[in-house]
C-alpha cells in the first residue's frame, strides 16, 4: 500500500533497515520490526511515497487495491483484481 512519505508515522516500536538495489538501480530501504523481523515498509529512493506491507496492518480489510504494479514479475498464482489498473513495472 503506497502512502505519501509525510503521511506515514510509526506509532510503536523501532524498525531495522536493510538496503538493496532495485532493478532501476535506485536504492530501496526495507524496514523490518526490530523485535520479530516482520516486514513493515519499503522506502524507494526518489519516490514520494512509503510502501507499507498490508499484512502488517491491524485491519488490512479496510483497504482495497486501486492498482497492481510489477505484474511483469508476478508469479502465475498471484491474484488479478478486476477493474484495477495494472502496470508491468513501477509507473513512476
Amino acid at each position: 500500500m503506497l502512502v505519501p512519505k509525510e503521511a506515514f508515522k510509526l506509532t510503536k516500536g523501532q524498525l531495522k533497515h536493510y538496503e538493496v538495489s532495485a532493478d532501476s538501480g535506485n536504492k530501496v530501504s526495507r524496514g523490518f520490526c526490530a523485535e520479530c523481523g516482520s516486514p513493515i515498509i519499503s522506502l524507494l529512493a526518489g519516490m514520494p511515497f512509503t510502501a507499507i506491507k498490508v499484512g502488517s496492518l491491524d485491519d488490512p480489510n479496510q483497504f482495497h487495491p486501486s492498482a497492481s504494479i510489477f505484474v511483469a514479475s508476478a508469479p502465475e498464482w498471484a491474484p488479478h483484481f478486476a477493474g484495477v489498473p495494472t502496470f508491468p513495472r513501477n509507473p513512476g
